[in-house]
Protein backbone atom coordinates (compact mmCIF):
# COMPACT_ATOMS: atom_id res chain seq x y z
CA UNK A 1 0.00 0.00 0.00
CA UNK A 2 2.78 1.98 1.05
CA UNK A 3 4.68 1.79 -2.29
CA UNK A 4 1.75 2.55 -4.05
CA UNK A 5 1.18 5.20 -2.31
CA UNK A 6 4.70 6.88 -2.69
CA UNK A 7 4.41 5.87 -6.64
CA UNK A 8 1.18 8.23 -7.30
CA UNK A 9 1.91 10.58 -5.11
CA UNK A 10 5.80 11.36 -6.60
CA UNK A 11 4.32 10.77 -10.32
CA UNK A 12 1.63 13.59 -9.63
CA UNK A 13 4.79 16.16 -9.11
CA UNK A 14 5.90 18.45 -11.66
CA UNK A 15 9.29 17.24 -10.61
CA UNK A 16 8.63 13.92 -12.29
CA UNK A 17 5.93 13.88 -14.54
CA UNK A 18 8.56 13.40 -17.34
CA UNK A 19 10.79 10.74 -16.03
CA UNK A 20 11.01 7.20 -17.49
CA UNK A 21 9.27 4.44 -15.50
CA UNK A 22 12.23 2.87 -14.90
CA UNK A 23 14.22 5.46 -13.13
CA UNK A 24 10.72 7.17 -11.45
CA UNK A 25 10.86 3.44 -9.68
CA UNK A 26 14.23 3.70 -8.56
CA UNK A 27 13.42 7.11 -6.69
CA UNK A 28 10.56 5.60 -5.09
CA UNK A 29 12.45 2.55 -3.68
CA UNK A 30 14.79 4.94 -1.88
CA UNK A 31 11.41 6.86 -1.02
CA UNK A 32 9.63 6.47 2.54
CA UNK A 33 5.76 7.16 3.19
CA UNK A 34 5.54 8.74 6.87
CA UNK A 35 2.54 9.43 9.16
CA UNK A 36 2.30 12.51 11.73
CA UNK A 37 0.23 13.47 14.16
CA UNK A 38 -0.67 17.54 14.09
CA UNK A 39 1.87 19.15 16.40
CA UNK A 40 4.63 16.26 16.04
CA UNK A 41 8.00 17.69 14.44
CA UNK A 42 9.08 16.53 10.99
CA UNK A 43 12.32 17.87 11.17
CA UNK A 44 14.35 20.82 13.22
CA UNK A 45 16.10 24.17 12.05
CA UNK A 46 19.93 22.56 11.56
CA UNK A 47 19.75 18.82 11.67
CA UNK A 48 21.75 17.14 8.20
CA UNK A 49 19.22 17.37 5.43
CA UNK A 50 18.81 13.54 3.90
CA UNK A 51 15.85 14.25 1.13
CA UNK A 52 13.11 16.53 0.77
CA UNK A 53 9.23 16.08 1.64
CA UNK A 54 6.08 15.83 -1.01
CA UNK A 55 2.74 16.15 0.97
CA UNK A 56 0.16 13.43 0.41
CA UNK A 57 -2.11 14.51 2.92
CA UNK A 58 -2.93 17.61 5.78
CA UNK A 59 -0.84 19.73 6.26
CA UNK A 60 2.95 21.22 7.15
CA UNK A 61 4.43 24.66 8.83
CA UNK A 62 7.74 25.41 8.40
CA UNK A 63 8.79 28.01 10.62
CA UNK A 64 12.22 29.64 12.52
CA UNK A 65 12.51 30.88 15.92
CA UNK A 66 13.55 34.46 16.44
CA UNK A 67 16.65 35.42 18.86
CA UNK A 68 13.71 36.11 21.18
CA UNK A 69 12.47 33.18 21.38
CA UNK A 70 9.16 33.70 19.28
CA UNK A 71 7.99 31.13 16.46
CA UNK A 72 8.17 33.05 12.76
CA UNK A 73 6.18 31.49 10.34
CA UNK A 74 7.76 30.51 7.27
CA UNK A 75 5.23 28.74 5.11
CA UNK A 76 1.73 26.41 5.63
CA UNK A 77 2.17 23.75 2.90
CA UNK A 78 -0.49 21.80 1.15
CA UNK A 79 -1.30 18.60 -0.13
CA UNK A 80 0.82 18.60 -3.39
CA UNK A 81 3.04 21.09 -2.52
CA UNK A 82 6.85 20.12 -2.08
CA UNK A 83 9.55 21.20 0.73
CA UNK A 84 13.25 21.36 1.72
CA UNK A 85 14.72 21.03 -2.04
CA UNK A 86 17.22 23.28 -1.73
CA UNK A 87 18.54 22.13 1.65
CA UNK A 88 19.15 18.90 -0.39
CA UNK A 89 20.64 20.29 -3.55
CA UNK A 90 22.81 22.03 -1.67
CA UNK A 91 23.89 18.85 1.01
CA UNK A 92 23.30 20.97 3.51
CA UNK A 93 20.92 21.44 6.79
CA UNK A 94 17.33 21.89 7.37
CA UNK A 95 17.36 25.91 7.31
CA UNK A 96 13.82 25.63 9.04
CA UNK A 97 11.68 23.79 11.13
CA UNK A 98 8.70 21.54 10.13
CA UNK A 99 5.74 20.51 11.94
CA UNK A 100 2.49 19.06 10.83
CA UNK A 101 -0.69 21.04 11.42
CA UNK A 102 -3.06 18.18 10.68
CA UNK A 103 -4.07 14.89 11.89
CA UNK A 104 -3.31 12.67 10.44
CA UNK A 105 -0.28 14.28 7.53
CA UNK A 106 1.29 11.89 5.13
CA UNK A 107 4.74 12.70 3.88
CA UNK A 108 6.41 11.05 1.28
CA UNK A 109 9.92 11.79 2.18
CA UNK A 110 12.21 11.26 -1.16
CA UNK A 111 15.89 9.87 -0.17
CA UNK A 112 18.58 12.24 -1.21
CA UNK A 113 21.01 9.23 -2.82
CA UNK A 114 18.44 7.96 -5.25
CA UNK A 115 17.76 11.47 -6.07
CA UNK A 116 20.91 12.88 -6.69
CA UNK A 117 21.21 10.28 -8.46
CA UNK A 118 18.35 10.52 -10.70
CA UNK A 119 19.16 13.87 -11.01
CA UNK A 120 22.61 13.32 -12.69
CA UNK A 121 21.30 10.49 -15.21
CA UNK A 122 17.88 12.51 -16.74
CA UNK A 123 18.45 16.15 -17.78
CA UNK A 124 14.92 16.89 -17.66
CA UNK A 125 15.14 16.86 -13.47
CA UNK A 126 16.85 19.69 -13.52
CA UNK A 127 14.29 22.31 -14.97
CA UNK A 128 11.77 20.96 -13.15
CA UNK A 129 13.59 21.62 -10.22
CA UNK A 130 14.32 24.83 -10.98
CA UNK A 131 10.42 25.44 -11.47
CA UNK A 132 9.90 24.18 -8.29
CA UNK A 133 12.68 26.81 -6.39
CA UNK A 134 11.45 29.21 -8.28
CA UNK A 135 7.80 28.90 -7.11
CA UNK A 136 9.42 28.71 -3.23
CA UNK A 137 11.09 31.94 -4.21
CA UNK A 138 7.99 33.84 -5.57
CA UNK A 139 6.28 32.27 -1.98
CA UNK A 140 9.07 34.10 -0.02
CA UNK A 141 9.04 37.30 -1.84
CA UNK A 142 5.61 37.36 -0.80
CA UNK A 143 6.05 36.31 2.79
CA UNK A 144 8.08 39.35 2.70
CA UNK A 145 5.97 41.62 1.40
CA UNK A 146 3.44 40.38 3.52
CA UNK A 147 5.53 40.40 6.96
CA UNK A 148 6.42 43.81 5.52
CA UNK A 149 3.26 45.57 6.42
CA UNK A 150 3.04 46.99 10.19
CA UNK A 151 -0.43 46.67 10.71
CA UNK A 152 -2.63 43.72 11.51
CA UNK A 153 -5.34 44.37 9.02
CA UNK A 154 -2.89 45.40 6.16
CA UNK A 155 -1.57 41.83 7.06
CA UNK A 156 -4.76 40.17 6.73
CA UNK A 157 -6.56 42.12 4.14
CA UNK A 158 -3.21 41.79 1.65
CA UNK A 159 -3.64 37.77 2.70
CA UNK A 160 -7.08 37.69 1.60
CA UNK A 161 -6.96 39.98 -1.79
CA UNK A 162 -4.30 37.08 -3.28
CA UNK A 163 -6.10 34.23 -2.34
CA UNK A 164 -7.87 32.24 -5.18
CA UNK A 165 -11.36 32.23 -5.06
CA UNK A 166 -14.59 32.80 -7.24
CA UNK A 167 -18.88 32.90 -6.94
CA UNK A 168 -21.37 34.89 -8.09
CA UNK A 169 -22.33 38.31 -8.58
CA UNK A 170 -18.88 39.44 -8.29
CA UNK A 171 -18.59 38.01 -5.04
CA UNK A 172 -15.07 35.98 -4.05
CA UNK A 173 -15.49 32.84 -2.47
CA UNK A 174 -11.89 32.00 -0.03
CA UNK A 175 -11.83 28.29 1.28
CA UNK A 176 -8.88 29.07 3.51
CA UNK A 177 -5.91 26.70 3.44
CA UNK A 178 -5.40 26.25 7.32
CA UNK A 179 -7.60 26.64 10.55
CA UNK A 180 -8.07 30.53 11.72
CA UNK A 181 -5.12 29.78 14.60
CA UNK A 182 -2.28 28.80 12.09
CA UNK A 183 -3.51 31.56 9.95
CA UNK A 184 -3.17 33.89 13.19
CA UNK A 185 0.05 32.21 13.44
CA UNK A 186 0.77 33.29 9.84
CA UNK A 187 0.02 36.22 9.61
CA UNK A 188 1.91 37.51 13.01
CA UNK A 189 -1.05 38.19 14.99
CA UNK A 190 -2.86 36.70 17.70
CA UNK A 191 -6.33 34.21 17.10
CA UNK A 192 -8.33 36.46 18.78
CA UNK A 193 -6.57 39.87 16.47
CA UNK A 194 -8.03 37.74 13.84
CA UNK A 195 -11.68 37.13 14.39
CA UNK A 196 -12.05 40.58 16.10
CA UNK A 197 -10.62 41.54 12.24
CA UNK A 198 -13.17 39.25 10.74
CA UNK A 199 -16.04 39.99 12.67
CA UNK A 200 -15.58 43.91 12.31
CA UNK A 201 -15.29 43.20 8.23
CA UNK A 202 -18.40 41.45 8.18
CA UNK A 203 -20.07 44.29 10.04
CA UNK A 204 -19.03 46.65 7.78
CA UNK A 205 -20.35 44.33 4.96
CA UNK A 206 -16.98 44.06 3.41
CA UNK A 207 -16.91 39.95 3.71
CA UNK A 208 -19.13 36.94 5.02
CA UNK A 209 -17.18 35.31 7.34
CA UNK A 210 -18.21 31.21 7.66
CA UNK A 211 -16.63 27.94 8.56
CA UNK A 212 -13.33 27.16 6.59
CA UNK A 213 -13.87 30.62 4.73
CA UNK A 214 -13.99 33.98 4.05
CA UNK A 215 -16.00 35.41 0.90
CA UNK A 216 -15.06 38.67 0.05
CA UNK A 217 -18.15 41.45 -1.17
CA UNK A 218 -16.43 44.67 -0.86
CA UNK A 219 -12.76 44.00 -2.40
CA UNK A 220 -12.25 48.42 -2.86
CA UNK A 221 -12.34 48.71 0.73
CA UNK A 222 -9.88 45.93 1.48
CA UNK A 223 -7.43 47.14 -0.99
CA UNK A 224 -7.76 50.34 1.03
CA UNK A 225 -6.68 48.30 4.30
CA UNK A 226 -4.62 46.49 2.38
CA UNK A 227 -2.08 48.97 0.76
CA UNK A 228 -2.26 51.16 3.89
CA UNK A 229 -4.82 53.98 3.91
CA UNK A 230 -7.36 52.77 6.50
CA UNK A 231 -6.82 50.47 9.28
CA UNK A 232 -10.31 48.90 8.94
Amino acid sequence: MSNSAVLATLSALPHFRMLERGLLDRICAGSRLRSFQSGASVFLEGEPCHGFFAVKTGGVRLYRMTPDGREQVVHNLRPGQTFAEAALLNLGRYPASAVATASPTELVEVGAEPFLRAFREDARLAPAMLGSLSMHLLSLVERVEELSLVDAGARLAHYLLRQPGRGPDGRVRIELPMPKKELAAHLAMTPETLSRLLRRWQDQGWIESGRGGVTILDGASLQIVADGQDRG
